[in-house]
């Protein structure tokens, strides 16, 4: 697609400063995944420091996977400063349903942001329509048919005016009004910590790039990370070597083309 490959092309060529307010566990490999797929990282943990930083970001990102009320005001800063700007924000509900704590910063988020793109996985994401289900910390869920996580999706979309990516075996996305299947990726990233929150920070320099069109930023982060994945996989001698996958999972980040997005044919809209 030409719109991918245009994308990705912009992200290497502006470098799109993107602020991320993540988790503890998986900051570093979030900046890294930035700096590998050509864009430019910045963290903060200070609420004044974050609303500025917000301002002068191409986009924000905010994840809630170790959050507590000191990094909560910090995501509030961030998310309010991105707004006051004018500038795209990505949110991560990190177990949103596993704690009443998590169900709260979600839902704050939720309010007084309102992101233009939410990234999760199913559990995630149906704790924000608020269905019931048992999460098991951050776990994707197990079962529902596409359609059915398409439909659910897409309702969620239109009720908050956010495109909602829900990562999986193959990834969806809605708008409200159409509907992304992304395919490829390997199982292997779903055994490393962390490759969800690197995918949102991508999301969010993708964003950073794509003015209002916060569902093409989606598609084409959520298409970069499955073809690296994928040709990670692939260049293993032998499977699975965890560490050796993860090395060659930043390698591969960053040795994805514009031409190779745009040719993968992973990304199929329906």
């Amino acid at each position: 697609m030409d719109e991918l490959k245009k994308a990705l092309a912009l992200v290497k060529a502006e470098s799109p400063l993107t602020l991320n307010i993540t988790n503890q566990v998986t900051i570093g490999d979030c900046a890294n995944a930035l700096l590998a797929i050509g864009a430019a990282p910045v963290m903060s943990n200070d609420p004044d420091d974050a609303r500025d930083l917000a301002a002068l970001a191409s986009a924000t990102v905010l994840n809630i996977g170790t959050v507590g009320p000191a990094q909560l005001e910090v995501l509030l800063a961030a998310g309010r400063g991105a707004r006051a700007s004018g500038r795209p924000v990505v949110l991560d509900p990190v177990g949103a349903g596993a704690t009443a704590t998590r169900r709260t910063a979600a839902e704050s988020l939720l309010r007084e942001v309102r992101p233009d793109i939410i990234r999760g996985n199913l559990s995630e994401i149906k704790a924000l329509a608020g269905l019931e289900g048992v999460q098991r910390g951050v776990d994707s869920a197990t079962g529902g048919d596409l359609p059915a996580v398409a439909a659910l999706a897409g309702e969620l979309a239109g009720r908050l005016s956010a495109v909602v990516a829900v990562t999986g075996p193959t990834d969806v996305l809605a708008t409200g009004g159409q509907t992304w299947f992304i395919s490829g990726g390997s199982p292997l990233l779903t055994r490393l910590t962390g490759t969800g929150c690197l995918l949102s920070a991508m999301v969010g320099a993708y964003a950073g790039v794509t003015g209002a069109d916060p569902a093409l930023a989606a598609v084409g982060a959520l298409a970069h990370l499955a073809l690296a994945g994928q040709r990670a996989a692939e260049s293993l001698d032998q499977a699975p070597l965890l560490g050796t996958f993860k090395a060659r999972l930043f390698d591969h980040l960053a040795l994805v083309s514009p031409e190779d997005l745009a040719r993968c044919g992973l990304a199929e809209q329906k």
